[in-house]
């Protein structure tokens, strides 16, 4: 855990060996549960339909980046999940070096589009100097293997680089969630002219396959066992997904105070969902909904984008500030669909008056667009940090349906939509050691592409504006930092106001998914980090260091909707739903010599549930639970051919074996009842592997 004393923003980091020896079911999204205000939950192996949120905030309100450059879809906000998206996955652990969390809007350099509650950033792996490989294989619960390899080429001929791949397969831990994954990595970097020039670059291939468990309600997974889901002759849903990007770089000192840097990039998520659902089976006396059963039994659901962009930079070095431009030009693609057959396979037909077998056929287009500027000034011997940023955000938006099922006319609409984001922090170390720190910020995230789907016309030949407004947000940040030696402490309160806060909803009927204004919303919360390398314990052997997060996140609605789906109405001070009232995490690390072991446990307090087919709160909650891991590693030296070292690892994970709910909400059985329905969470699970290193 490592956190930079002088940031007038919040700020940590996640390091290597924490992402190292992470279980082989850890995902990057799970890396990042270990700092205050992550929730993340793993609904399958290989984060099949994965949720997070950041300090309450959803997975479409805050950004993720990979060396800078966006990661989030821009069309429905999320970096996994988005969209029925359930078992795409880009970034895994084996493409990053370590993990910085930027709290709150933070400042231009830095956030997003989408950086509402926050942003992450990735920094990829990159090749180092001295050349090296290794290879290696686990096996464990589930049935789950894993196999990876990696080739460090050293620097050769003022070039260095790295490929990497790895491979895990599993069937799950309940009766529908087996899944595989491929990843393959691969880095570039070359300094040049004495290190003023540096040519970079980094590519992500990844695909996977499996199954998607669903929701099932809470007493059938009492009567029936935890691993229960309706067999596949009465449901079933199959997923694939292939997902690609590529970032080439590079940073020219142009004059020792002046550098600059451009990047290019584009990226691919081709993903595509089979399912099937018996109809007469859920027409029969089954009380519970059945997904994709409207219409015909079987469905294929596609989601395709592609991305292409730039993002220039340059920074100015002066004796007592730091100047920051930038830019980025993001143009994504989307072409959605779904269509429908009474048997297998289904087989795509789409007319150009409705007539063939799509329920809907859309082609969509973004342009995002940013510019910025940012000063970083110190002043009394670096003691006093302050950094005024400002940000210039646009989008550019049309929507395009084919004629379909849903929709009797083709038509398009289109909107654009921009906003001026400013940012200032300041940091003062007021003794050496301690400094106190405040922030302000505004930003915006503009609508997503469900907002869009209303306006096209249904019953006539008009077209009707986009009604849904951007989110706009205040942030309010204040905190103290201090270290001393090996230890570091961190605490803050952040305060964030919200207007025109997104409440997304699905007709159950259709499945059709829109976005509407829901009113206003607070997100506030303290958060709380200590971290200690604390060496050698009197007599006990080796060295240890630990490290202890909490956070309180509270969010509610300051004002009065309703929910068009339910019915329900929301009254101002209500709770936001999945957003647990109190995180905690603790983890303590044992090294002595080549012998390793840790231990973290994390706790996750109780939560508002949402209704299953809106974000709105259903009044009902979910209690905490706690979750323990445990890692064991030794590490060999041989001395056979090229072969340096063996390595041995075991990791536990939910080492006590708790049981709880990855995902859960309230939804409606076929009488009109309300009822809870869950996804257990995985069990205990022991993996073991061995790793050669060269």
């Amino acid at each position: 855990m490592k956190i930079p004393l002088k940031s007038p923003y919040t700020v940590s980091i996640i390091g290597r060996k924490t992402i190292e020896t992470a279980s082989p079911m850890t995902t990057a999204q799970d890396i990042l549960a270990r700092e205050p205000s992550i929730f993340a939950t793993n609904n399958g192996p290989g984060g099949v339909n994965q949720k997070v949120t950041y300090r309450s905030f959803n997975s479409t309100q805050f950004s993720e980046t990979f060396d800078g450059i966006g990661l989030n879809d821009a069309f429905n906000g999320a970096v996994t999940a988005q969209a029925d998206n359930d078992n795409n996955t880009l970034i895994t652990v084996n493409d990053f070096d370590s993990v910085q969390l930027y709290r709150g809007i933070n400042n231009p350099a830095v956030n997003g589009y989408d950086s509402l509650g926050g942003t992450i950033n990735y920094s990829p792996r990159t090749p180092t100097n001295t050349p090296g490989a290794e290879v290696g294989a686990g096996y464990g619960s589930f049935n789950t293997f894993n196999w990876h390899a990696t080739l460090n080429t050293g620097l050769q001929h003022g070039v260095k680089q790295i490929f990497s791949f790895a491979r895990i397969t599993s069937d799950g831990w309940t009766q529908m969630d087996k899944n595989s994954g491929s990843n393959l990595y691969y880095a570039v970097d070359a300094p040049l002219n004495g290190g003023d020039t540096n040519i970079y670059g980094s590519f992500i291939y990844n695909t996977s396959a499996g199954d998607v468990a669903q929701l099932m309600a809470v007493d059938q997974l009492y009567q029936s066992g935890d691993r229960y889901q309706l067999p596949g002759s009465d449901y079933y849903k199959q997923n694939n997904s292939t997902n690609y990007a590529g970032i080439g770089g590079i940073t020219q000192q142009i004059t020792p105070y002046l550098s600059v840097d451009v990047k290019g990039f584009f990226a691919k998520n081709d993903y595509a969902r089979n399912s099937f659902c018996n109809k007469t089976f859920a027409a029969s006396s089954y009380l519970y909904p059945v997904n994709d059963c409207s219409h015909r039994a079987y469905h294929l659901y596609s989601y395709y984008t592609g991305t292409v962009g730039v993002q220039p930079s340059a920074t100015l070095d002066l004796p007592f500030n730091t100047v920051t431009f930038g830019g980025n030009i993001t143009s994504s693609h989307l072409h959605s669909s779904e269509f429908f057959s009474a048997s297998a396979p289904v087989l795509p037909n789409p007319q150009p008056n409705g007539s063939g077998n799509d329920f809907w056929n859309e082609h969509d287009i973004r342009t995002l667009g940013s510019v910025y500027a940012q000063d970083t000034l110190s002043l009394f011997q670096n003691r006093l940090t302050i950094t005024p940023g400002v940000k210039y955000l646009w989008a550019e938006t049309k929507d395009t349906d084919q004629a379909a099922y849903y929709y009797p006319y083709t038509g398009s609409v289109s909107n654009s939509d921009h906003y001026l984001s400013p940012t200032v922090g300041v940091n003062y170390e007021f003794l050496p050691g301690a400094a106190v720190y405040a922030a302000y910020g505004q930003n915006v995230k503009f609508p997503e592409i469900t907002s869009y789907y209303n306006n096209i016309a249904t019953n006539s030949g008009t077209v009707e504006p986009v009604h849904t407004q951007p989110e706009y947000v205040k942030d309010y940040e204040a905190g103290l930092r201090y270290e001393r030696g090996t230890f570091t402490a961190s605490a803050n309160y952040y305060y964030e106001n919200f207007t025109n806060t997104f409440a997304n909803y699905t007709d159950p009927s259709t499945g059709n998914s829109t976005t509407t204004n829901g009113g206003s919303s607070r997100y506030d919360g303290e958060e709380l980090q200590l971290g200690d390398d604390f060496g050698n314990l009197g007599a006990m052997p080796g060295d240890f260091s630990g490290c202890l997060n909490y956070a309180h996140n509270n969010a509610v609605y300051t004002s009065s909707f309703v929910d068009p789906i339910n019915g329900n109405v929301i009254h101002k001070g209500d709770k936001v739903g999945q957003v647990p009232d109190n995180l905690v995490s603790a983890g303590v690390n044992w090294t002595d010599g080549n012998y390793y072991a840790a231990i973290d446990a994390r706790y996750t307090g109780s939560q508002m549930l949402y209704m299953a087919n809106s974000t709105t709160p259903s009044g009902s909650t979910q209690g905490g639970y706690l979750l323990t891991n445990l890692t064991l590693q030794d590490t060999v030296p041989v001395s056979f051919g090229v072969a340096k070292s063996l390595v041995f690892t075991l990791n536990i994970d939910n080492l006590f074996g708790v049981r709880y709910y990855a995902q859960s909400d309230v939804n409606t059985n076929n009488i009109g009842n309300n009822y809870r329905e869950a996804l257990i969470g995985a069990p205990r699970a022991v993996y073991g592997g061995v790793t050669m290193k060269f």
